[in-house]
């Protein structure tokens, strides 16, 4: 991540943190406009100049005990994880959680319970960035939650917990369990409770929000080792006593996770992912991909941000504004995020106005405090769209992802559409220690500050954070049906929100117009440097 410095020349007061940042970046679109890839990557390097003689490689701690790399694990972690105090993470208390069964793990060669523990701990640090990553899980996920209950449930807005899908030919359909059957209690305890109480370590894009949290253990609430018993309370007509449903969990393939994805955008075995490269690939081998939806709406699918996807993001904008699209929507429902600086610079084919995209902080081991290596801005393109946009999210949406709902929340552009916000973890992430068994761990280094200095977008120790929607999806008995019967009902929201607001103006949006409305928005540009902060 870097920032590129614009000709215009800013007063040595422009930004809070000019003065020790390693660059300005006043519009993040040059860099990849420019399509220069190599010269991207020296100011990469460059931003990092204030900090760059005190950087070092994380630890390799692969040939240490478990015990002694998990001890040195969380040393490190806590001396330059971004969130501590933001988060209300209690080091001492996580590894005096943890370390016991470390240990045992370790005095029994157990590889899938040290895996398994270590999912745990970084599960209990609510950061989509906090990870542990292994070439292999040794068995641990599948002896978790390999077997499924053939049925899925999801919590309605009401609160009501209802069954979504059942499995054909499964135990769950012979027993007469039908979609929309209220779900009142799983093995004795009421339902709340035991969603509350299910666990989701194994999630492939693990959530950073209260929301995502939740929508996570109802998914793996019907999950469990092969061979498991539930019993299941299934509400019978009013004023008559539930039924209780008994049934095993057996191995389907992770199908209830499967059919359960259509809260993030489309059916995705997330549970066969092991990380969100795995689920990306799942769902397309390109980084954009665009179509034109009945009506001629342009459609956007945006997977990651890495600098070759910028080119074909702005060529699928350029034909949505050469075809009079009536609207575009952008899905970044599986965006599994990458350089915050491209996420600034889609924003700007958007916007109508300079908007402050962030400063970029990270961990300085020379000060042992964190340091502000970059300002950037998003800036209007002179060419830009200037119809309706709708953005498609969900709590895949994570990192760089949710830049640009940021923006668009930020300055009141377009709608950000969805049953649910992003993922709430946009720190910038580092890879952390190397661990016994090839296992990685990476967390997040720094942060995101606003243009007052403030943490954004990454939850807090209440779990509130991400982007929220502008338009959210009611999730009801009607929606949740035609989502399982196929239908994309969170596009479909966003086209009608878009269809809704060309009927309340005309003529049909264009590109901006050159000439002279470029010269007019260079000098909005000096004007808001000048004036605004």
């Amino acid at each position: 991540m870097a920032l590129f410095l614009f000709s215009i020349p800013l007063p040595v007061s422009a930004g809070l943190y000019t003065e020790s940042c390693g660059m300005v970046w006043e519009d993040a679109c040059i860099p990849f406009e420019r399509n220069n890839e190599t010269a991207y990557n020296e100011e990469l390097f460059a931003s990092f100049a204030p900090i760059a003689a005190n950087l070092t490689e994380a630890p390799d701690l692969s040939n240490m005990s478990w015990s002694d790399a998990f001890r040195e694990t969380c040393a490190y972690m806590e001396e330059r994880y971004a969130f501590t105090e933001w988060r209300g993470v209690d080091w001492d208390s996580l590894y005096a959680t943890y370390a016991p069964k470390i240990a045992d793990a370790e005095k029994n060669g157990d590889r899938a319970a040290y895996y398994r523990t270590l999912r745990e701990f970084s599960g209990a640090i609510p950061d989509g960035h906090v990870m542990v990553l292994a070439p292999d899980d040794f068995g641990a996920k599948y002896a978790d939650i390999g077997g499924g209950y053939g049925l899925a449930v999801a919590r309605l807005d009401s609160g009501k917990v209802i069954v979504i899908y059942v499995a054909e030919g499964s135990e769950a359909e012979r027993a007469g369990v039908r979609f929309g059957d209220e779900v009142v209690s799983w093995n004795g305890r009421p339902i709340g409770e035991a969603i509350d109480a299910a666990s989701i370590i194994w999630a492939p894009v693990k959530p950073s929000t209260g929301e995502g949290i939740l929508l996570q253990k109802q998914r793996f609430l019907t999950r469990a080792p092969v061979g498991t018993p539930a019993k299941v309370g299934i509400a019978g007509p009013e004023g008559s006593a539930p039924r209780t449903i008994n049934l095993t969990a057996a191995d389907d393939g992770y199908e209830t996770l499967a059919r359960t994805s259509i809260f993030l955008g489309r059916e995705a075995n997330d549970g066969k992912a092991g990380s969100s490269a795995e689920l990306k690939g799942m769902i397309s081998n390109d980084t954009v991909t665009s179509r034109t939806l009945p009506g001629g709406i342009a459609y956007i699918a945006v997977y990651e941000e890495f600098y070759d996807v910028y080119q074909p993001f702005r060529a699928a904008v350029k034909d949505a504004i050469a075809s009079g699209a009536p609207g575009i929507v952008v899905d970044l429902r599986f965006n599994r995020g990458g350089d915050d600086n491209l996420a600034a610079a889609y924003a700007g084919w958007f916007v109508d106005r300079p908007v402050f995209y962030e400063y970029g902080t990270t961990y300085d081991p020379g000060t042992g405090e964190p340091a502000v290596l970059w300002e950037s801005w998003t800036q209007p393109r002179p060419d830009r769209y200037t119809g309706p946009v709708a953005l498609l999210v969900s709590p895949y949406t994570i990192s760089s992802g949710e830049g640009l709902p940021k923006v668009f929340a930020e300055s009141g552009t377009g709608a950000i559409v969805s049953w649910y916000g992003t993922n709430g973890a946009f720190g910038m992430e580092s890879m952390g220690p190397l661990l016994p068994l090839g296992i990685l761990t990476a967390f997040p280094t720094g942060a995101s500050l606003d243009e007052s200095g403030s943490i954004q977008v990454d939850s807090n120790a209440s779990m509130v954070g991400g982007v929220a929607p502008t338009v959210r999806v009611p999730l009801d008995t009607e929606t949740l049906a035609r989502a399982m019967a196929g239908e994309d009902v969170q596009l479909a929201y966003a086209v009608e929100w878009i269809g809704g607001q060309n009927r309340e103006s005309s003529p049909a949006p264009t590109a901006a117009a050159p000439g002279w409305a470029a010269v007019l928005a260079a000098f909005a540009v000096i004007a808001v440097w000048y004036g605004r902060r």
